[in-house]
Order: C-alpha cells, then sequence, then structure tokens
C-alpha cells in the first residue's frame, strides 16, 4: 500500500498492521499508535514528533528524513530498523521490564542503523548498541548510560558534550575529532591547543 501526504487519525492507525507499504509525507505527528505493527514499511519525510508508542512495533523499517523528536520508546519494539538521515533530537531509548512503570531491561538495537542522524540531547539506556552505525550523526549532547558500545562507529560524528558514563566501551571507532571532542567533554586540552594560547 502506498499512502502519500496523508494525515493519518487515531481510528486509522490503532490496532492495524501495515506490511510492505510506503509512507511520504505522512504525518503520524502527536497521536497515540496503539497495537499498531509496521512491518518491511518506508517512512520518507514523514512526522511523527510527540507520538506516544504503546505496545507498538517497527520491524525492518526505513525512516530516511523523518522527523521522530521527543520520542519515548519503551513500549516499543526495533527490530532491525534504518534511521539513516532521520531527526531523532530529545528521544528515550530504553526498554521497561513487563508491568513496570521505571525498572529496565536491555534494549537490543544491535541491528540498527543511525547514519547522518540528528540525535542531539537523545539517551541510550541499556541498549545494546554493538555494531551500530552512528558515523557522521549529529551527538551532541547525547548521554550513553550502562549501555554497550562495541564495535560502535562513531566516525565523522559530532559528538561534543556526549556522555558515556558507565557505558562498556570496546573497539569502539571515534575520528580524531571525536577524540578531541570527548577530551574536551572530560576537561583536556590537546598540547596543541595550549601552546596556540601562550
Amino acid at each position: 500500500m502506498i499512502y502519500k501526504n496523508k494525515q493519518f487519525t487515531v481510528d486509522e492507525v490503532k490496532g492495524r498492521d501495515f506490511e510492505e507499504s510506503s509512507f511520504t509525507h505522512c504525518q503520524f505527528n502527536g497521536l497515540e499508535l496503539k497495537f499498531t505493527n509496521f512491518k518491511h514499511c518506508q517512512f520518507l519525510s514523514c512526522d511523527f514528533t510527540g507520538t506516544f508508542f504503546e505496545i507498538t512495533a517497527f520491524h525492518n523499517c526505513a525512516f530516511p528524513e523523518s522527523k521522530l523528536s521527543f520520542l519515548d520508546f519503551a513500549n516499543t519494539n526495533l527490530r532491525e530498523c534504518d534511521f539513516s538521515t532521520a531527526i531523532m533530537e530529545e528521544c528515550t531509548f530504553q526498554k521497561l521490564k513487563g508491568g513496570s512503570n521505571y525498572e529496565r531491561r536491555t534494549f537490543d538495537l544491535r541491528h540498527s542503523n543511525f547514519h547522518k542522524a540528528v540525535l542531539n540531547r537523545s539517551i541510550f539506556v541499556m541498549c545494546d548498541l554493538t555494531n551500530v552505525d552512528f558515523s557522521d550523526a549529529k551527538l551532541t549532547q547525547v548521554v550513553f548510560e550502562k549501555s554497550i558500545l562495541v564495535k560502535t562507529n562513531f566516525g565523522g560524528g559530532n559528538i561534543e558534550g556526549a556522555s558515556f558514563e558507565s557505558s562498556k566501551v570496546d573497539k569502539s571507532i571515534l575520528d580524531m575529532q571525536g577524540f578531541v571532542q570527548l577530551g574536551h567533554s572530560k576537561g583536556f586540552a590537546f598540547a596543541e591547543e595550549i601552546t596556540e594560547k601562550k
């Protein structure tokens, strides 16, 4: 099914299953997506800003140039989704234990892609981000809390002010600019910078 320039209502999405559907310039912003499933769908330049997810699933979906800011994915199942070039500022990636409003469990995002995504001020809590691609992404003031960052690619990304405290980091990729930004966030300065100021 192909949808273009459509403003969806709650009744049109609640409890629905969408498979191999294409959405272009569609509006989901502010809706409550409850018991809604999307499988093998593409959302091109769609707007989910401020949408509320409750038992919602996205499997093998792509969101090129879509707006997904101010979202909490706690009650969302994300599997093998491509968020390349999506705008996802101030989002919370967490997974709550069944029936709990505060106890978290590991959120498996290993097969997600965030290449060139805008994720400024977003939070990743207890997320498994092994082998995930954040290359060329905007990650200003992003918080990675108790997350697994193994062979995660941050090359070319802007990690200014990002926090990796209490996360497992192993063989993850940073370019030179990333090392500079990480050092600055911890109060360090490169010798060349000190020399130039004298």
